[in-house]
């Protein structure tokens, strides 16, 4: 089993650079101006279908909080390599964090944050397995490879996150969400800023 993954590794090693290589020749780094050009015409008609009827202008889509105080988020993240991918999750309202020295309660549109964050699956199985090849990953060498991939990532997506939301759109859905990737979490690579268990110390009463 080593030997043959270590044969996938090789392979995907190669794919990656190959395609780096490829993209290098045609460098034209599609920046914040262009970027987020690209993300209303695209993107926020897409994120509209599944009720995420805000964006605040850059990266950030939400929608307005349900009866039980939970916004669904999705936010576009910057990676290095010129690469962008998607996380989601939720927002709640009665759920404080603290940013220095403040305490922050996300009832505005302005403190908007993702508090129980999800990556999309392919990022996440990518980490998992310490693969070269993420499949969630956008590129942002030049224009034509921002649109391809930013398209082929919310059709794979879209319907998975938005099921998310559905699956999640009430606290006892969310703490029943909680317990389980407490009892199973998800690989992480650093520490999580904001920790299943701190969120279910305000669910779970």
């Amino acid at each position: 089993m080593n030997i043959l993954r270590k044969i996938r590794n090789e392979i995907e090693r190669r794919i990656f650079l190959q395609e780096f290589y490829n993209d290098v020749q045609n460098l034209d780094e599609v920046l914040l101006e262009k970027r987020i050009e690209i993300l209303k015409e695209i993107t926020t008609p897409k994120f509209t279908e599944i009720g995420l009827n805000n964006w605040n202008g850059k990266y950030l889509w939400f929608s307005d909080f349900n009866d039980e105080g939970i916004k669904h988020v999705v936010e576009y993240n910057v990676l290095k390599g010129f690469a962008g991918a998607f996380t989601f999750g939720n927002c709640f309202n009665f759920i404080p964090t603290i940013s220095g020295k403040r305490l922050i309660n996300h009832r505005t549109e302005k403190s908007t944050k993702i508090l129980y964050l999800k990556k999309t699956e392919g990022w996440q199985k990518s980490i998992e397995t310490q693969r070269h090849l993420n499949p969630d990953k956008i590129n942002t060498m030049n224009e034509k490879k921002f649109r391809q991939t930013l398209e082929k990532v919310l059709n794979k997506n879209l319907l998975k996150i938005s099921t998310w939301f559905k699956e999640n759109n009430t606290n006892e859905k969310n703490i029943n969400s909680l317990k389980k990737d407490v009892e199973n979490p998800p690989f992480e690579i650093g520490t999580r800023i904001i920790s299943f268990e701190y969120l279910l110390a305000f669910l779970d009463k």
